[in-house]
């Protein structure tokens, strides 16, 4: 009997893998662990990241003294999204976006009012409705004042109106609860 190579001879072990079942058995669990991280990056994705004192939450404004003075220029609040204004009436959080499309408007201080760049609508100091295609006037949050003892001593009213700060107050505005302004209609 003639002894026959090593490559021509079956090694006799039948747990061998082939090239070809190899390749295969990469590429699924390189798809496996594809699926896993699309999964996992997804469920990450879809998982809100509020913090404290960010917008979709309540914003510590800080206290009474901190707040500007009635009659001054609306004071932008850009990480919680609202412009803060002080009346003779009290104060209002006035949400940054315009009720037509969806616009981040500003304040014009050679105006004296809220002018939206987009489609050119206006509203007054008070986020009232003054001309443009805007539907109504300016969205408005819910302003609330506590006491030293975190007791609850002031609140916007349901139309969003505005709100009287008491003296020596910790002001909080609840960026989550969104009043809609009046109609143009109104």
């Amino acid at each position: 009997m003639t002894a026959q190579p090593d490559a021509l001879r079956g090694s006799g072990n039948a747990a061998e893998l082939s090239r070809r079942e190899f390749l295969n058995y990469a590429w699924l669990a390189s798809l496996g662990i594809f699926a896993v991280e699309s999964g996992v990056l997804t469920f990450a994705f879809a998982m809100p990241r509020l913090g404290p004192g960010e917008f979709g939450g309540v914003v510590d404004i800080g206290g009474y003294d901190a707040l500007p003075p009635v009659g001054t220029p609306p004071e932008p609040f850009n990480e919680a999204k609202f412009w803060w204004v002080q009346t003779d009436a009290g104060a209002l959080a006035l949400y940054k976006v315009c009720t037509h499309l969806g616009c981040i408007f500003d304040w014009k201080p050679t105006d004296g009012k809220f002018i939206c760049p987009c489609h050119g609508s206006q509203f007054e100091r008070e986020g009232k409705y003054i001309t443009g295609p805007a539907p109504r006037g300016l969205d408005r949050f819910i302003v609330r004042a506590y006491d030293a003892a975190g007791k609850l001593v002031a609140e916007t009213d349901a139309q969003g109106g505005p709100v009287k700060i008491p003296a020596g107050s910790t002001v909080k505005v609840d960026t989550g609860t969104r009043v809609k302004g009046a109609s143009k209609n109104a």
